[in-house]
């Protein structure tokens, strides 16, 4: 575990520092924009093998969080230590991390979550929508740079995790050794917010639906490198 964490850490100082100006996002480290998005969360006491949780990437900042998050950044060195400072601090109980932290734990993965996205930068235009296909070379360029070192860092037993159509057919890609499933995004951004939240009962919002947990359980068993897209919609 402490290899992996010094790992991912030397990745998260390359992350951000990178200088290049991709097409659809925004990096503006003087402003306190930076790359982000790759959190290494648990430790060796973690029991199990972990998970690796991608999103497409960091959402425009807005508001009075996007603004404590930049003085933050800037007052703290402009570093990856900044970013995992600030998340522990302020972004650990989100509701984006807190409804995926309980997807993993209802999939009885109990080990460490390696949050990160596949594009590290903001969307530039919070207007328009960032996706893959029409920003094809900015998804390519950064995640042969960052996503595909993270993936090669992580245990070969750790499943990876899609949120959303785009993240999972990327990581379908960089994945050919691991299971790779895919789930709506937990947000509602792209996706209808029932199609995530439909995956839980109606009852107990905690317990995920035992025929999803059986649907995962032999996509794995029948296919320990496999493809499975969960939704409540299907």
């Amino acid at each position: 575990m402490c290899k992996l964490r010094a790992a991912i850490a030397e990745i998260g100082e390359q992350m951000v520092s990178c200088d290049r100006m991709c097409e659809g996002v925004a990096r503006m480290p003087k402003k306190g924009i930076l790359p982000r998005c790759l959190i290494l969360e648990g430790d060796g006491g973690t029991a199990g093998p972990g998970v690796i949780v991608c999103g497409l990437n960091p959402g425009a900042g807005a508001g009075a969080q996007a603004k404590r998050q930049r003085e933050y950044y800037l007052a703290n060195g402009a570093g990856y230590s900044a970013e995992v400072n600030f998340w522990e601090i302020e972004q650990k109980g989100y509701p984006y991390y807190e409804k995926l932290r309980k997807l993993v734990r209802a999939l009885k993965i109990t080990g460490p979550i390696l949050w990160t996205d596949t594009v590290k930068c903001q969307k530039w235009d919070k207007a328009k929508r960032f996706t893959q296909s029409r920003f094809r070379a900015t998804v390519h360029r950064c995640a042969a740079r960052h996503l595909h070192r993270e993936l090669a860092a992580c245990p070969a037993d750790w499943i990876a995790i899609g949120v959303g159509r785009d993240a999972f057919a990327t990581l379908s890609l960089l994945c050919p050794g691991r299971f790779v499933l895919g789930v709506p995004h937990c947000m509602g951004q792209y996706d209808a917010p029932r199609n995530f939240a439909g995956l839980f009962g109606k009852h107990d919002k905690d317990e995920l639906r035992r025929r999803f947990v059986k649907k995962f359980q032999d996509a794995r068993d029948e296919e320990p490198a496999g493809l499975l897209w969960l939704s409540a919609k299907g």
